[in-house]
């Protein structure tokens, strides 16, 4: 693992973080090529899972598809890598997570279906399989998404939100790359790693982890957090879902990022967003991002009433006739990405189909173009000029 204590290397900003001491980060390293992995047809030693095929894998392990010997049962194998089987605290991480799963059921939250440790000691858990792509994926081939599809998503991961802080657990790193679409449109929690209960005492020299770009101001810190934190992080992601950038994208090296999520006002997502967003969703963005955790929604339950009064009002819910509509996902893929798998040069996702860009720069040029053209012709006809017939004209379409 690479220390760093004053830069963010960019290639490294989607990578997950630990935070010791209010100042070291860490972050874990590209696999090395001497990395043992397990074989398609392959049975993994003392369990009854059969390997299907590499999903994903990353600096602290790899994900794999399998299937139950006996039941024919599909699921993803989250397994540690060897070289990581004795770095502090990443086998506990890696327990620690399907313990916490176990502890919670709910239909936003991925299920875990078994956790052991393989014979040569590396912590393994077995999870759903589910089918769609994360949403970091999905908002990059669309850019942003419509307010009302926003409000929804974001509205499914308060549910499973509610249902992880009445059990007495802190996600800890909500971002779009841990939020999992499925093909109809259901949003599922994902990874549990960083994970842990409320209130747990964090030694001196314990990690408090996070993504930094998605870290309330309590966990740059080194204070406790409760599910408030939860909250600023989930104001993250709906800013990037209306936006298609969070609200310190412009800020670069570690230090400058810290300041920005403590002391730095976030900038409303409609200065960025190329659709309309209601000053209410712009008030309730802000309000989850407050440096304070006492000046957030109290709870998640609180946030998703607010949430589901805007999703009522006509304003939010039928505004602008440019705002697209979320088309069914059509993903070939069937795969629960992870923590474990970080690094962007494994993609997990191939789309044949995915969401309608809503108002991209192409097509926000073309309306620009198409407008143009419409004013040009009126002020001919109004000068009485001769205009080309609209066959002969050129023809403008609008994706």
């Amino acid at each position: 693992m690479t220390t760093v204590s004053d830069t963010l290397p960019d290639r490294m900003t989607d990578c997950e973080w630990s935070v010791f001491d209010n100042a070291q980060f860490l972050f874990d390293s590209a696999p090395g090529e001497d990395v043992v992995t397990f074989r398609p047809g392959q049975q993994i030693h003392g369990t009854p899972w059969i390997v299907v095929k590499s999903l994903g894998k990353g600096g602290v392990g790899e994900v794999f598809e399998v299937e139950h010997a006996r039941l024919g049962r599909r699921a993803a194998f989250k397994v540690l890598h060897h070289d990581n089987l004795f770095r502090r605290g990443l086998a506990e991480r890696a327990a620690n997570e399907g313990r916490l799963l176990a502890s919670v059921r709910h239909a936003n939250i991925v299920d875990v279906y078994d956790m052991d440790v393989l014979p040569d000691g590396r912590p393994f858990v077995v999870l759903e399989l589910l089918e769609g792509s994360d949403l970091r994926a999905a908002l990059k081939r669309v850019g942003v998404l419509s307010v009302p599809a926003a409000l929804d998503i974001v509205s499914q991961v308060l549910q499973g939100l509610s249902a992880l802080h009445d059990a007495g657990i802190v996600h800890r790193d909500i971002k779009l790359e841990n939020l999992f679409l499925c093909e109809s449109g259901h949003v599922e929690i994902l990874d549990l790693g960083a994970a842990e209960r409320i209130g747990e005492e964090v030694g001196e020299r314990s990690p408090s982890l996070g993504t930094p770009r998605t870290m309330a101001p309590e966990q740059y810190e080194g204070k406790k957090v409760d599910g408030r934190a939860d909250l600023y992080a989930l104001g993250i992601v709906l800013y990037e879902l209306l936006a298609g950038r969070g609200p310190f994208d412009d800020v670069s090296g570690l230090e400058a990022l810290r300041f920005a999520h403590c002391h730095r006002p976030a900038p409303p997502p409609s200065r960025f967003a190329p659709q309309h967003v209601p000053p209410d969703v712009d008030a309730l963005v802000l309000r989850a991002l407050a440096k304070s955790p006492n000046e957030r929604f109290v709870s998640a339950d609180a946030m998703l009433a607010e949430m589901a009064a805007l999703r009522a009002a006509p304003k939010t819910a039928t505004h602008s006739m440019q705002d697209a509509h979320v088309r069914e996902l059509h993903l070939t893929s069937v795969t629960v990405p992870s923590v474990w798998a970080i690094d962007e040069r494994w993609s997990m996702f191939r789309f044949t189909s995915l969401l309608e860009p809503l108002m991209s720069p192409e097509r926000l040029l073309s309306v620009a173009m198409l407008a143009l053209v419409i004013a040009s012709v009126t002020l001919g006809i109004a000068l009485g000029q001769h205009l080309p017939r609209l066959d002969d004209a050129v023809r403008l379409s609008v994706p």
